[in-house]
């Protein structure tokens, strides 16, 4: 196989996604603009901007854009972020989608003080290639509030680099929704590999 590094992303959001390339969150500003009439709380999403870029430079290497999706008027907090990114290459070239997936559900990490609920890891394919699709629950020790975070794996051919598209949300009541977006999402992921 020849092993080609990604030499550029692209992606597809939904409307009410407010996109940005990650290091440049004003570039944000376009989509808030074009999505929040009312200055209060186009300011309150670029707030959450600033912070969510914030929490993908520290736990999301590799990150090439970000997102968060605030749909309907008034809404002034996110009810998801995603991130796009390509993840570390293998030590060992390709890897198998077997035990990538054994991987998936067997090594999650969680930071101290939470609790790590359910993990289920499926084998699917989307446009840019074969993939992983891995759900984890997780919540703060001590409260209930459920976290649900959809990490696509994306194995592109002709390279042994893997593509991440993840996506989180504490938002029971919209899980099902993000979960169809998420698939539409990394359906509309497109990798360019630098020359052969």
């Amino acid at each position: 196989m020849n092993d080609r590094r990604v030499a550029a992303l692209r992606w597809g959001l939904p409307t009410e996604w407010v996109g940005w390339v990650h290091g440049d969150a004003a570039s944000a500003g376009v989509d808030v603009d074009g999505l929040r009439e009312e200055p209060r709380i186009a300011a309150a999403v670029l707030a959450a901007v600033g912070e969510f870029e914030s929490i993908a430079s520290e736990d999301l290497p590799g990150t090439t854009f970000a997102a968060l999706w605030v749909p309907g008027e008034g809404i002034r907090r996110p009810l998801a972020t995603a991130a796009l990114g390509v993840a570390a290459p293998p030590l060992t070239g390709r890897p198998d989608i077997e035990a990538l997936l054994e991987s998936a559900r067997s090594e999650v990490t969680v930071p101290t003080w939470t609790k790590l609920l359910d993990v289920a890891a499926l084998p699917s394919r989307v446009t840019a290639g074969e993939a992983i699709l891995r759900i984890v629950d997780k919540a703060p020790r001590l409260t209930r509030r459920l976290y649900r975070e959809w990490t696509w794996v994306i194995l592109p051919p002709d390279t042994g680099r893997m593509v991440l598209c993840q996506v989180g949300s504490s938002s029971i009541a919209h899980f099902d929704q993000i979960a169809d977006m998420t698939t539409d999402i990394a359906n509309s992921v497109e990798v360019t590999l630098e020359p052969a």
